[in-house]
């Protein structure tokens, strides 16, 4: 399924913190969303999956407009990772996991063989099938990030909303995480603080500052040492990973801000950076330049 946003407009309080994004999933695509903290990174995702209501653009799935879905219909479309993992839950493991079969059950109806098939398949994919009868409560942040994702795979959708995935997962499990994402080719929006995990995982990345989309593309296009100073504000060369030939940024930690660089797009002179076409129809700033951002901050 293919997920395009268009035109998008969110506010807070009377506050413009989003303002005229436009990207795409492809279908099966893993696409990015890359950016210093503040952004609009988790805004433009909570959008999707219905948390927040745009005040102008839209959300289309495969041509549809996600308003025009009920909540149910959304939810069997659309299953969301976000930031906020709620409290704890006094449930088993795959008590949880099996909430996410809730868009396709009548209330209060029992889980049926197809169910209970789909949670224990879900439980396995994230390594978590030996743990299905703790307490979600008692369980490490780690294994509760794994226990979320096993949830939003029993949603069984066609499209999933990661919102910094990799949080409070050790490294093997990032590794595995992201094997399994390439692996699904469901299509999957994305956000990741970890540019080096974004470049090996994405088929495109789009590149948030102050709200809009600074550059989108290919990694290999949109990662340049040009944009890494403009919009982080970082010195950095991007060379070919030795064991998968994926870009790999090699950061300068002794310099991180380049002498006349500042994260700001704007105070280089908003520099033009490389991305693919194929913009979204009605997307109002999503260009293959880099933009110079508002000043409004955002979430």
């Amino acid at each position: 399924m293919r997920v395009d946003i268009e035109d998008l407009d969110v506010a807070y309080a009377g506050r413009t913190v989003v303002s005229g994004v436009g990207l795409l999933a492809a279908d099966g695509e893993i696409a990015g969303l890359v950016g210093p903290n503040g952004s609009g990174k988790s805004t433009v995702l909570r959008t999707v999956y219905r948390h927040l209501r745009p005040v102008a653009g839209r959300v289309l799935l495969d041509g549809t407009d996600l308003r025009e879905l009920s909540p149910a219909r959304a939810a069997r479309h659309v299953a969301a990772l976000p930031q906020e993992r709620g409290g704890d839950f006094e449930l088993t493991v795959r008590e949880v996991v099996a909430m996410g079969r809730t868009p396709y059950k009548r209330a209060f109806a029992a889980d049926d063989a197809g169910d209970r098939d789909t949670v224990a398949r879900a439980l396995a994919e994230v390594g978590m099938a030996e743990q299905s009868g703790r307490r979600f409560s008692a369980l490490s942040g780690g294994e509760r990030q794994r226990v979320l994702l096993a949830r939003a795979f029993a949603q069984d959708p066609d499209v999933l909303v990661l919102d910094e995935p990799t949080n409070h997962l050790d490294v093997r499990h990032q590794v595995d995480l992201l094997a399994l994402l390439r692996a699904a080719r469901r299509t999957t929006l994305v956000s990741l603080h970890d540019l080096n995990a974004a470049a090996s995982v994405c088929d495109r990345l789009h590149v948030l500052h102050a709200g809009s989309v600074v550059a989108s593309g290919p990694p290999r296009e949109v990662l340049t040492p040009a944009l890494l100073a403009d919009v982080f504000g970082v010195r950095a060369a991007v060379v070919e990973h030795p064991l998968t030939g994926d870009p790999l940024i090699a950061f300068d930690h002794r310099e991180p801000v380049p002498q006349g660089h500042g994260a700001n797009p704007a105070a280089s002179g908003a520099r033009s950076h490389s991305v693919e076409a194929g913009r979204p129809q009605g997307a109002r700033s999503h260009s293959v330049e880099a933009r110079r951002p508002r000043s409004q901050g955002s979430e």
